[in-house]
């Protein structure tokens, strides 16, 4: 079985996912979000990465998170008790407002933050199902086959320095971004910024 298809990949849920992550995706023709996953604090479960007029910004969904170790991903619920919606409409416009692409899917974004979803991976999940549609990534079969091997690629959302990746800094291909004028290339950030920069892979 190749490393990057033929199997079943199983990823951790993530809020607005990365470039790598998208491009795995794509790469596998069947996955699923892992249903057993271990709630874990700083990583890309509920934080993101966006380049904005001041550099690489971080936006972060607040959680009533528990602190038992035991506690899976799919029970933890977003905290409603900041006002994160408009910090993170604010700042994705500030990046996003002069780029080609992004006014045609702003509303889709905002429709998804104003249904206030309870669970984060509610949350998660129509963003990346948006992600998804937006991407043309057709071949989607949420779900694990018995007969398959299974690849697992949920460490890709702890989102450290230090995680390892699937993919070399080879296979981003660099493409134009808003405010290359002033900063460097951002390296594999939220796959919203390859999308209303550049509209597909």
């Amino acid at each position: 079985m190749n490393e990057f298809g033929g199997g079943n990949a199983v990823f951790a849920t993530a809020y607005f996912p990365s470039v790598e992550y998208m491009m795995l995706v794509q790469k596998n023709p069947a996955f699923t979000i892992d249903p057993g996953d271990r709630w874990k604090r700083q990583t890309l479960r509920n934080r993101t990465h966006i380049l904005s007029p001041n550099g690489i910004q971080m936006l972060s969904v607040p959680v009533e998170a528990k602190s038992h170790p035991e506690t899976l991903t799919k029970d933890i619920k977003i905290s409603y008790g900041q006002p994160w919606i408009r910090v993170h409409k604010g700042a994705l416009e500030a990046a996003y407002n002069t780029t080609a692409f992004f006014e045609y899917f702003k509303d889709d974004i905002w429709a998804i933050f104003d249904q206030k979803p309870t669970y984060l991976i509610e949350l998660n999940e129509m963003v990346l199902q948006l992600m998804l549609k937006k991407f043309r990534i057709k071949k989607l079969e949420l779900g694990v086959s018995e007969n398959a091997e299974t690849i697992s690629f949920t460490e890709i959302s702890n989102g450290s320095d230090n995680t390892p990746r699937k993919l070399d800094d080879a296979e981003f291909r660099k493409y134009p971004q808003v405010f290359s004028y002033k900063h460097e290339f951002g390296l594999n950030l939220a796959a919203i910024d390859l999308l209303a920069n550049c509209g597909n892979f």
